[in-house]
């Protein structure tokens, strides 16, 4: 049973609760602010570098790298130490990455203080929700998971609003030291605000590996989501540009409105959640996402056209994500287990994040834009395969505990011969002793 905070009551839902989550929810999208912090100043960092776009991309996928290699074990690492020391510890490591960033002065400097910034961004990711689920319970845990959901989403429709704006020309080393800032007051904001969770009992071998077996179509699902969804947001911008002639300032605007569009699916889904809507009841709605890709790159249609086909894709993408996110204390079905489940969603995650560009972008490049919905479909066709596993999986009984060996009953030492190399219960014999 989860045990309350110190002042809480109810079912996980007291104010206290909430704020708690309200305030680990914005640590989260900190963290993400970093995951987004290169993409608007990409341009400025390629000519004070003297960098190709393709060695830039590397900035953004050097963080994803840690997460696609690290996941599971980081959450095997935190189910054995208290998950709120590794959320602070994680923004921490942020801050300081984030501070390297914004004094490196050559490619090797900051490709190194963006993998280590990856390290943080991956404890904040495997640990958030693991708080959130150890604060809150029954419903609310379930909102509270999926609003956790839509970090990412709102994490990078700031780094692409407001990084653009403040970042222009050679500003782009003070933009990637300020994001640090947030992640730095955000930690010393958790360590009085948080309560000192207890760590839970060390997950036997065979448990584990069975709760890694059930996260695998939740992670498998995550993957999918992450790929097209970050594909979309980094491919958004070249077709606007090159295909349908817009500004650089229009492209970025554009793609930061559909950005904000995923974390409102995120928090769509929190509603509905809340309210007692059943995950398995958003899964059809996966069929949007390449529906919405084929306006979304077609030069064919009014411009708000394609930004608002991408926004669809983007706004069912963010809500199929907190759905993800929401059902993983059904799938780890011990509240012990959720940090080894968010580390495969962690780990799959960054994978589909780290693939999903380069992937797309060679569709493109062999086979046109059109490409995008054919690719689009074959990922969300996946992704309904494995949510509606996982809504299986999620539903299914636990199983039964073995039931306890019986003590056998005393008796003499059944001697050297008999194959037993156990001690008998019963007195012992003088050739023992």
């Amino acid at each position: 049973m989860l045990r309350r905070s110190a002042g809480s009551r109810g079912e996980g839902g007291s104010a206290i609760a909430w704020r708690q989550v309200g305030v680990t929810w914005l640590a989260g999208v900190q963290a993400a602010v970093g995951l987004g912090a290169v993409s608007p100043v990409s341009s400025a960092v390629r000519s004070s570098l003297g960098l190709s776009l393709g060695t830039v991309a590397w900035a953004t996928s050097g963080m994803t790298v840690v997460g696609a290699a690290f996941g599971i074990p980081a959450g095997r690492w935190i189910s054995r130490y208290a998950a709120r020391d590794a959320l602070v510890l994680g923004l921490l490591v942020i801050a300081a990455a984030a501070g390297g960033s914004g004094l490196s002065g050559s490619w090797p400097a900051l490709l190194g203080s963006r993998v280590l910034e990856g390290a943080g961004y991956l404890l904040v990711f495997v640990a958030g929700p693991t708080v959130v689920a150890r604060l809150t319970r029954g419903r609310a845990r379930t909102a509270a998971l999926a609003a956790w959901g839509s970090c990412v989403p709102v994490g990078l429709a700031l780094a692409t609003g407001v990084g653009g704006a403040l970042a222009p020309g050679p500003a782009w080393h003070r933009w990637l030291a300020v994001t640090g800032v947030g992640p730095l007051l955000a930690a010393g904001v958790l360590t009085f605000v948080l309560p000192r969770l207890p760590a839970p009992p060390v997950t036997g071998r065979s448990v584990a590996g069975g709760t890694l077996t059930r996260s695998l179509g939740p992670a498998g699902a995550y993957a999918c989501l992450s790929l097209v969804g970050i594909a979309v947001l980094v491919l958004l911008p070249d077709f606007l540009t090159g295909v349908r002639h817009t500004t650089g300032a229009e492209a970025g605007s554009a793609t930061a409105l559909v950005s904000l569009l995923s974390a409102l699916g995120g928090l769509f889904a929190t509603w509905l959640l809340g309210r007692g809507v059943a995950v398995k009841a958003l899964v059809p709605l996966a069929v949007l996402m390449p529906l919405g890709c084929l306006p979304a790159f077609s030069s064919g249609v009014p411009l708000g056209a394609v930004v608002g086909a991408a926004g669809v894709v983007l706004f069912v993408d963010g809500l199929l994500i907190s759905a993800v996110f929401a059902i993983v204390p059904d799938v780890a079905r011990r509240i012990e287990d959720i940090d080894l489940v968010n580390g495969s969603l962690s780990q799959f995650g960054s994978l589909g994040v780290l693939l999903g560009p380069p992937l797309f972008g060679l569709a493109v490049g062999r086979a046109g834009w059109e490409a995008t919905t054919a690719l689009a479909s074959l990922f969300t066709g996946a992704t309904y395969g494995l949510l509606v596993l996982t809504v299986r999986v999620a539903a299914s009984p636990a199983p039964a505990p073995a039931p306890p060996r019986p003590t056998p009953p005393a008796g003499p030492d059944p001697g050297p011969g008999t194959g037993s190399d156990r001690v008998p219960d019963g007195p012992r014999s003088r050739g023992t002793e």
